[in-house]
């Protein structure tokens, strides 16, 4: 081998390397960060069991991941409204009796 070769194998797994630990750091932050990609938490609950913590999301953990945009759509629809938080009912509505 001549040096150059030598030299230029070198400085290609250098960057093979770099590039590694950079996808790496990438794929912990993207999956192991307990973030979606909007900055919001994974987890909505957490119980501790016997001292284990239980963490638990109504939604799939990868729905985020997967589709963005859907899983954002799908969110906000689930969600109620504040309108809808605020209204109580009250003494003039009857309520609804199923037999």
């Amino acid at each position: 081998m001549t040096p150059s070769s030598e030299a230029d194998i070198m400085e290609h797994e250098e960057k093979v390397n770099n590039y590694e630990a950079m996808y790496a750091g990438r794929l912990k932050a993207k999956y192991f960060s307990k973030k979606t990609f909007n900055g919001e938490d994974v987890f909505d609950t957490e119980v501790l069991i016997e001292n284990e913590t239980i963490k638990s999301s109504r939604w799939p953990c990868m729905r985020s991941f997967a589709d963005p945009a859907k899983h954002l759509g799908e969110q906000n629809q689930s969600l109620p409204s504040a309108e809808e938080l605020s209204v109580a009912p009250t003494k003039n509505q009857a309520s609804k009796k199923t037999s």
